[in-house]
């Protein structure tokens, strides 16, 4: 089995947001351990060492970091792509989808954005969706779920989209991987939200 390529990132901050958002098979999160900087390919290579919180298991997350290493003026430009998210999520409570897509292009372009936000792709795709714009929010709701499989409202999207699109047997499969992921991990979210709200 071949290791998977490094992630393409735009800064470091979104590495930490990248693990903080991924789920370990038995519904825990992630907490960093330690990070080092490898070379993979010739590149820079960021690689976070990651324990889960409930179950203790360890395992490891690569980045590509070489669209911003050594160039101490990109290092911060997170906080630019994280002001465009919070600026479409304003947008959508507004319901107000073509000024929503505008700031969630951004969240997602290769140059500026963070093209590994998984949540930023959902948005955009629901966003096209809304908008009937049922082509082009397909790879958006699939990127999603690519990058974050164990997430129930990605999987309810993509089953959105493809119901629209005429694929009911795709949308039916992932309309049960969301209720499946539901019930599976519904103790944990309960416990984690209990454990937040006495800290």
């Amino acid at each position: 089995m071949t290791e998977p390529r490094p992630i393409p990132v735009n800064s470091a901050t979104f590495e930490y947001v990248y693990v903080a958002n991924q789920r370990c098979e038995c519904g825990g999160r992630y907490k960093v351990m330690r990070q080092e900087l490898l070379t993979f390919e010739g590149m820079p290579v960021d690689r976070l060492a990651v324990v889960c919180t409930s179950c203790d298991q360890e395992r490891h997350f690569e980045f590509d970091v070489s669209s911003f290493f050594g160039d101490f003026e990109k290092y911060g430009r997170y906080r630019e792509t994280e002001a465009h998210f919070q600026q479409a999520v304003v947008h959508i409570q507004a319901r107000d989808w073509p000024a929503a897509e505008e700031e969630l292009r951004r969240v997602v372009d290769p140059e500026e954005g963070e093209p590994a936000f998984a949540w930023a792709h959902y948005h955009l795709g629901m966003v096209l969706l809304m908008q009937k714009r049922v082509a082009e929010a397909l790879p958006h709701l699939e990127h999603a779920v690519a990058i974050q499989p164990l997430e129930a409202d990605m999987h309810e999207g993509l089953g959105r989209v493809y119901r629209a699109s005429g694929r009911e047997a795709d949308a039916l499969s992932h309309f049960y991987q969301a209720q499946e992921l539901r019930t599976r991990f519904t103790s944990q979210d309960n416990h984690e939200e209990v454990k937040d709200a006495s800290t």
